[in-house]
């Protein structure tokens, strides 16, 4: 009769299933759906579909002016992280998506995530040179007037 190797925790707590790297995985690489949804609000593909109702791949490419090479791989991928549901080919809003997103309703939420991804987004990629210089990651870090810039 073999036995399995008990697994301890850091604090000595046995485990009862070994660990996996998923968790880690799916907070390191995080930036990938954020980045697709805020790419998806800035171009106003929610409020497209809102508005026109569900649409082929083609057809909301066009209306977003997005090239043909990554359009559909950029809709599945909203699709995957659920921001988006297709069916028979036609892409349209989820249920939130279509309450949250639609920048003609009054319950848009989309101005917070268009701030983030034109404001935000970039100066979070230097995190790591703040926490090494203790210089700001902000507009002050070029000379700028944060202030101003807001």
């Amino acid at each position: 009769m073999s036995t399995a190797p008990v697994l301890e925790s850091a604090s000595g707590d046995q485990l009862a299933a070994p660990p996996t790297p998923e968790g880690i995985l799916q907070l390191g690489m995080g930036f990938w759906g954020s980045k697709t949804l805020l790419s998806a609000v800035e171009v106003g593909l929610f409020s497209e579909l809102a508005s026109g109702g569900p649409l082929d791949a083609e057809a909301l490419r066009g209306r977003l002016g997005l090239h043909p090479r990554s359009a559909c791989d950029f809709f599945d991928a909203l699709v995957a992280i659920g921001m988006l549901e297709r069916e028979d080919g036609l892409y349209r809003n989820t249920i939130a998506t279509e309450l949250f997103l639609d920048n003609a309703k009054p319950t848009y939420v989309g101005g917070i995530l268009e701030m983030a991804n034109a404001r935000l987004f970039g100066f979070w990629n230097s995190l790591t040179e703040g926490l090494r210089t203790g210089t700001p990651q902000n507009e002050a870090k070029a000379g700028g007037n944060f202030f101003e810039a807001l």
